[in-house]
C-alpha cells in the first residue's frame, strides 16, 4: 500500500519585476478596451469601459499589495 502526499501550493510572492510587468499588462489591457469602446453601441461601450475600470483597479491593488510605487491612474 503506497501513501501519496499532496503537494501544497506555494505562496511565494512574485518578483517585483514580474509584478511590475503584470501591472503594466493590466493597464495596457484597460487602455485597449477604452480605445475599442469608441464607436461601439452604447451598451457594449459601457461594458468595455466598466471592464477597463476593473482592470485598472486590479492593477492598483496588485501594485499596492506588492509595495510597488504605482500611482492609481483614474480615467477621465
Amino acid at each position: 500500500m503506497s501513501t501519496a502526499t499532496i503537494a501544497r501550493p506555494t505562496t511565494a510572492r512574485p518578483s517585483v519585476a514580474d509584478a511590475t510587468a503584470e501591472v503594466a499588462v493590466l493597464r495596457s489591457r484597460a487602455s485597449d478596451l477604452r480605445r475599442s469602446a469608441d464607436g461601439l453601441a452604447e451598451p457594449v461601450a459601457a461594458a468595455f469601459q466598466r471592464r477597463a475600470a476593473e482592470l485598472e483597479l486590479e492593477a492598483a491593488a496588485l501594485a499596492a499589495r506588492l509595495g510597488i510605487a504605482e500611482p492609481l491612474q483614474l480615467a477621465a
